[in-house]
């Protein structure tokens, strides 16, 4: 080669051309015959960072607005209210954008409405209902901030223990639960629950408390809306259905739950409590956003969100739901056809963001991450384990800007992968259900005017 450099890559270029680019990076390629392979996009099927947008990526290749810039309140304001209308928030509520992640906004809304009573007490003030790794890391987050909370778990792969929590509601006379938290989608087990069995529940009982969804897996990739699940608080995130990078945690509350807060920080002060927060106090955070509409802290990429927002809204959030249903059904056929089971235990609740696929017994942890390995190294596809259970399967989702064929790629690596670990598998049946399930959702594209079919 010339000894020009002609691009940013010409460096590499030079030390592969001469054999000093060294043995792999990772021990799992050390045994195997492999090639260089610059033009690799790796299919991302994992829960998150999602599977991106090309449209969304272009659009927001460029530096978010500065936090005191002229007309950058008004810039913020605007995209809070249109993600507002996505989660369908009722009239009078507040979309709060936190820097961080979900588990910003979920730490937020469960160091909220602290009460004095609760402080000299110990009487319970915040119940979480856990199906999985990620409502327990929920669970895990209230209880580390030393609330009063009774944690409730049911069986991975099944639904809400919601006999449980009437027995806790209905024991809750004085009316000091303050909250029951709940997951929309349980990202670990690939279960979807519905928030409107905690309200029957909670009218049932007439308990006043509120209802926290964490919509962090579930919002832009299923239905969620607050106003028809009556959900109070609302947790998400930029980097899974809204296919931004991870640096926003979204909030958003109901009327019912701005008056809550509001009440509880008057008490505390009252009492002459401190509230015990500052960075995540909702409080704080509400204020600012109605008198400034300014952030307390830097903000994240707004701009990045603002594309992904007018994604959506082009595709149709209705149709973007179903896209992610397309894309779980051909995980869920190619995955049942060749022999594996469902995490989850009825196919009402099988997730349509992420299908948990159970491994064969006797083939645990080792062969679980080879078979990951084998798919991304030899397939380019990325999938993921189940948190807090590494001897159980594997995830594959649908999440994020993932299309039919995409999900047909991944499950085809996913089988091959399998079969060439030693896992028990039948291939052809598999491979033969996933092509069925794509060959009925796969549709026609339109590309956008000005834009070739590409994104570009």
């Amino acid at each position: 080669m010339t000894n020009k450099l002609i691009s940013p890559l010409s460096g590499l270029r030079r030390l592969i051309e001469t054999d000093q680019a060294g043995a792999p990076e990772h021990d799992f390629l050390n045994d195997k015959a492999h090639v260089w392979s610059p033009h690799n996009k790796i299919v991302n099927v994992t829960p998150g960072p999602a599977f991106g947008s090309e449209l969304v990526t272009q659009f927001s290749s460029n530096q978010t607005r500065g936090m005191r810039g002229p007309g950058v309140a008004n810039f913020f304001t605007a995209v809070r209210e249109e993600y507002a209308k996505l989660v369908d928030m009722q009239e009078g509520g507040r979309a709060l954008f936190f820097t961080g992640s979900g588990t910003t906004a979920t730490e937020a809304a469960s160091g909220s409405m602290l009460t004095p009573g609760e402080v000299s007490s110990d009487k319970p003030a915040i119940v979480t209902l856990e199906i999985g790794a990620f409502s327990g890391a929920m669970g895990n987050c209230v209880e580390n901030l030393g609330r009063n909370v009774i944690r409730l778990k049911g069986e991975v792969g099944e639904n809400l223990p919601l006999d449980k929590c009437r027995e806790v509601l209905a024991a809750d006379t004085d009316h000091n639960i303050q909250m029951v938290m709940a997951p929309l989608n349980e990202t670990g087990s690939g279960v979807t629950t519905d928030p409107k069995q905690i309200r029957a529940l909670l009218d049932e009982l007439n308990h006043p408390a509120l209802i926290f969804i964490d919509g962090i897996s579930a919002i832009a990739s299923m239905p969620c809306s607050m106003k028809e699940m009556s959900i109070d608080m609302l947790a998400g995130c930029s980097q899974k259905g809204l296919m931004g990078t991870p640096g926003i945690g979204m909030l958003s509350l109901s009327p019912k739950a701005v008056e809550r807060v509001r009440e509880a920080d008057k008490k505390l002060a009252e009492a002459g409590n401190k509230k015990g927060q500052h960075y995540l106090y909702l409080g704080k955070m509400i204020d600012a956003m109605d008198s400034a509409g300014l952030h307390l802290e830097t903000p994240g990429n707004y701009a990045q969100f603002a594309a992904a927002l007018d994604t959506l809204a082009i595709e149709g959030i209705e149709r973007v739901c179903e896209r992610h249903k397309d894309c779980s059904e051909i995980f869920r056929a190619a995955v049942t056809g060749a022999g594996f089971e469902l995490v989850a235990k009825d196919l009402s609740t099988a997730s349509n963001a992420v299908t948990a696929v159970k491994s064969p017994e006797g083939f645990g942890e080792k062969k679980i991450m080879e078979v990951l390995s084998i798919m991304y190294f030899k397939h380019a596809v990325e999938a993921a384990a189940i948190p807090g259970a590494p001897d159980l399967g594997w995830r594959l989702c649908a999440t994020g800007g993932i299309q039919p064929q995409h999900a047909l790629s991944a499950s085809i690596a996913f089988l091959k992968s399998a079969e060439e670990a030693g896992v028990p598998v039948n291939v052809e049946k598999g491979l033969l259900a996933a092509s069925e399930a794509y060959s009925n959702v796969a549709k026609y594209h339109r590309p956008l005017p000005g834009i070739d079919t590409y994104g570009r």
